[in-house]
């Protein structure tokens, strides 16, 4: 028998208490990775948002989503936890397994 390797899975945990900007990033995050399978795990109190092995939204996208300038660290807010690593910049969060500079 051959073990098959799972992907390691990166990305937010979300609140689910503001259901607009939960929807937002998932859709965000959905764009910002078109090559990636994006995984979405609603269990009502919080959104389990991954990707295999990295993870990006931008502030772009979202606030196109939302179509509303934003900054990215509106997002703080609906984070309660997440997979990976978190680099953030004025222009994007990536979600990451291992660090590359």
């Amino acid at each position: 028998m051959t073990a098959t390797t799972q992907p390691k899975m990166v990305g937010p945990v979300l609140r689910g208490a503001d259901a607009e900007m939960a929807e937002a990033i998932i859709e965000a995050i959905e764009i910002d990775n078109p090559d990636r399978e994006v995984r979405v795990d609603d269990q009502r109190g919080y959104i389990r948002v991954s990707c295999p092995e990295r993870c990006r939204l931008t502030r772009q996208t979202l606030a196109e989503v939302l179509d509303r300038d934003l900054d990215i660290a509106e997002v703080e807010p609906a984070l309660s936890a997440f997979a990976g690593r978190m680099q953030m910049t004025d222009d994007e969060i990536v979600w990451y397994l291992e660090r590359k500079d």
